[in-house]
């Protein structure tokens, strides 16, 4: 018994704990990309919502069925990657929402106080 089969129950090695880690990472891009609102995406000038969220189906499949390491594996993370990087922060400004945040600096309109 190896020490991630102990640590870990259904998880055999770390070459699975990464599959486990990416298909997550597809997933939360492909529910990101399902539950925006269509408009949202022609609002901020990428592709369009059917697009984007066929793409990150697609890959997300493929991981399935092919795995990780698989030529659709790879190009899959890659598009997850794009789509969490650059479409979803756009989106995300389109709507309102993407100001602020963990880690945004807010300035402040106006004089400063004394």
């Amino acid at each position: 018994m190896s020490i991630w089969q102990s640590l870990i129950p259904g998880f055999a090695d770390p070459l699975s704990v990464i599959w486990w880690v990416l298909m997550a990472i597809k997933l939360v891009a492909l529910a990101d990309a399902a539950f925006r609102p269509r408009a949202v995406f022609m609002a901020a000038d990428k592709l369009t919502k059917p697009g984007w969220v066929l793409i990150l189906a697609v890959f997300a499949l493929s991981q399935v069925f092919q795995g990780w390491l698989s030529f659709f594996g790879l190009i899959g993370i890659v598009a997850s990657a794009v789509y969490l990087v650059d479409a979803r922060p756009a989106l995300r400004a389109a709507t309102g929402r993407g100001h602020g945040g963990w880690g945004a600096l807010r300035r402040r309109r106006g004089p400063r106080p004394l």
